[in-house]
């Protein structure tokens, strides 16, 4: 894709793909139907689904409602099994709160500085992701596997493009030296060996002109990301939050 990834739209990426590998019966480096008014277990998630209506947490005032945590409670247990960590339904809770309080957060810092996404710009982003599916008839029946509607992905793709045009403007990255890519290489080579010493294995590590260009890639994103955590943490400490669930 021509813009790069932030960490969000990464998660609802994610579950698209998964979604669609599990209609169809993958290491390091997102159908709307009638809820019942009873809170029901969400087979995928192993948590309890809240009613679509009923509102979870309030950041600054705004709503964030039932709706939106079911979809992200999906998204986030599928994300902890994709890198191997326990999916318990107190830790999904947790972790999907967080999550919408963040990009919560993040939402109303980028709106109050006057950045937004187009229709054309969100257009041409959705044209993009689709040309990851072998059809807009896999597209959408991964979509229909998922929680999310074409809507409520829509309204996050926008979301995603106005933080990309905030950070762009508003957040200086440290540029990632020749040194530390160097660095980074030769402890994971030290590691590797240490692995297969102890394994008995003798699986050949790739040279460092085979992957210098993605280890930078990988600091540079660790990079966005600390400042993401450091941006939400000051918003956080500065806002009014209310979780009721």
């Amino acid at each position: 894709m021509k813009k790069k990834l932030t960490i969000f739209l990464m998660v609802l990426m994610s579950s698209l793909i998964l979604a669609a590998c599990g209609g169809n019966n993958n290491n390091n480096n997102a159908a709307e139907e009638e809820v019942p008014n009873e809170e029901q277990p969400n087979e995928q998630t192993g948590v309890e689904e809240v009613d679509p209506d009923e509102v979870v947490v309030k950041v600054n005032g705004e709503e964030i409602k039932g709706q939106d945590y079911n979809s992200m409670a999906q998204q986030t247990q599928m994300m902890m099994m994709q890198y191997g960590q326990q999916a318990d339904p107190e830790t999904i809770k947790e972790q999907t709160l967080n999550s919408l309080i963040d990009q919560e957060l993040l939402s109303q810092e980028v709106t109050n500085k006057g950045y937004e996404a187009s229709d054309e710009e969100i257009e041409e982003y959705l044209a993009e992701v689709k040309e990851g599916f072998e059809s807009e008839e896999q597209f959408e029946e991964a979509l229909e596997s998922s929680t999310l509607t074409l809507e409520t992905f829509k309204k996050q793709i926008a979301q995603e493009l106005a933080l990309q045009k905030y950070m762009e403007e508003e957040v200086t990255t440290a540029e990632v030296t020749d040194e530390q890519v160097r660095e980074y290489y030769d402890q994971a080579k030290a590691q590797s060996e240490e692995q297969e010493q102890a394994e008995e294995e003798q699986a050949a590590f790739p040279e460092f002109a085979d992957v210098e260009e993605q280890i930078r890639t990988q600091l540079e994103d660790q990079a966005i990301q600390q400042q993401l955590q450091a941006l939400v943490q000051e918003l956080r400490e500065n806002s009014e939050i209310e979780t009721l669930i």
